[in-house]
């Protein structure tokens, strides 16, 4: 486990229209998201479903209790900045808290952190989508986070408060410590045909419950859901 684990950046955003009306490039087409998040200065109020002055155009698969927070690893971001011939900085991937300290493979889902005076719980990997493909203009991206696992994480809240960047992230409990993000993401997209792995991992109580019922679905009938129009998206293919 690493020690010094903390909050390089935090964002917020609330959503917005984005495109082109006539783009001949799919990915250039008008699009509503919550995507856009500008950096804040200072402590901001953390709710029990997003922070002051957040939001998401996609309620159904974003925000809520169990996704108030959208974390991403730091580390991550000179991989894809090779990638994709660009610079990605904090909040290239929508964030809202830029860690660094902490990658996938060392945070496990149920995780309870301390960050500034909230109480925070770990509740699943973040679920690449075709948005990531539409903001970065790499129709392959949302395949490409699925492939390396350099997925990033969601919060729920377990006790409100003020938050800021630069404050440490301490570990508080670790109910789970078989489940990491790394191995949650790996059984969700990797091992699609591991059915014991999928019916193991929906018994876990503090995954996510769409995270649980995907996967109690695999266990007991095979492949699961629209993971196919969650990669690729809307008048996009």
């Amino acid at each position: 486990m690493v020690n010094e684990a903390r909050i390089v950046s935090l964002r917020v955003g609330m959503p917005r229209e984005l495109g082109r009306a006539g783009a001949q490039d799919p990915l250039e087409r008008p699009w509503r998201t919550g995507f856009v998040k500008e950096e804040v200065r200072g402590a901001l109020w953390l709710d029990w479903e997003n922070f002051e002055g957040d939001g998401q155009a996609d309620r159904k698969h974003h925000g809520g209790v169990e996704k108030a927070v959208c974390v991403y690893s730091t580390a991550h971001l000179a991989y894809w900045s090779k990638r994709l011939w660009r610079a990605m900085g904090p909040g290239a991937f929508g964030e809202n808290l830029s860690v660094e300290g902490l990658v996938e493979e060392d945070v496990c889902v149920g995780d309870v952190y301390r960050v500034g005076s909230a109480l925070v719980r770990v509740t699943q990997p973040r679920s690449p989508c075709w948005k990531l493909a539409r903001m970065h203009g790499e129709k392959k991206l949302a395949l490409w986070v699925q492939q390396t696992g350099f997925c990033g994480w969601y919060f729920g809240v377990v006790e409100r408060g003020l938050v800021e960047a630069g404050q440490a992230l301490t570990l508080v409990e670790r109910p789970f410590p078989q489940w990491s993000i790394a191995e949650v993401h790996a059984v969700r997209y990797l091992r699609r045909e591991d059915r014991e792995a999928a019916s193991l991992l929906a018994g876990c109580s503090a995954l996510s419950r769409t995270w649980r019922e995907a996967l109690e679905k695999r266990a007991a009938r095979g492949e699961e859901g629209d993971e196919a129009r969650r990669l690729i998206g809307p008048n996009q293919g």
